[in-house]
């Protein structure tokens, strides 16, 4: 990208609450800043929530860690995904889907994964596959843990 586009995609970003935090300091995306908008797509997928509308007066990565910090887990996920998968296998692979993007949106960029990592462990929680949301490769299912600071 010339540096006129990449400055027109971090406001677009940051206006619609996709910005990593430390896009405000650096002004300079990267792989690490990707990821943390990845993990914020997938908190809005899971939430039904837009990462643009504040809760609480917190951004959706800090509201669902909130919730999720109080042991309410079950309060963040989008009623129909509940409906579609509220027991059983389902219902653990939102919940792993979730520390996934957790883990995403750390503050910190040395902690988030990178995309390849990412998207092994999406495979691995991904619903139909051979054991649900077993292990699959490398002798371990990869789960995450949740409130990483």
């Amino acid at each position: 990208m010339t540096a006129a586009a990449n400055s027109n995609v971090l406001a677009a970003a940051g206006a619609l609450g996709y910005r990593a935090p430390e896009l405000s300091k650096l002004k300079k995306a990267s792989a690490k800043t990707d990821v943390y908008s990845l993990g914020v797509i997938i908190l809005e997928l899971l939430t039904g929530k837009s990462p643009a509308e504040a809760t609480n007066g917190m951004d959706l990565p800090q509201w669902v860690a909130s919730i999720v910090k109080e042991e309410w887990t079950s309060e963040v996920f989008d009623l129909e995904l509940m409906r579609d998968g509220d027991t059983g296998p389902a219902g653990d692979e939102l919940v792993d889907t979730l520390k996934l993007a957790l883990h995403c949106v750390d503050q910190s960029p040395t902690v988030r994964p990178d995309a390849r990592e990412v998207l092994r462990q999406l495979e691995q929680i991904r619903p139909g596959a051979e054991g649900g949301a077993g292990p699959s490769e490398e002798g371990g299912a990869g789960h995450v843990a949740v409130g990483n600071e």
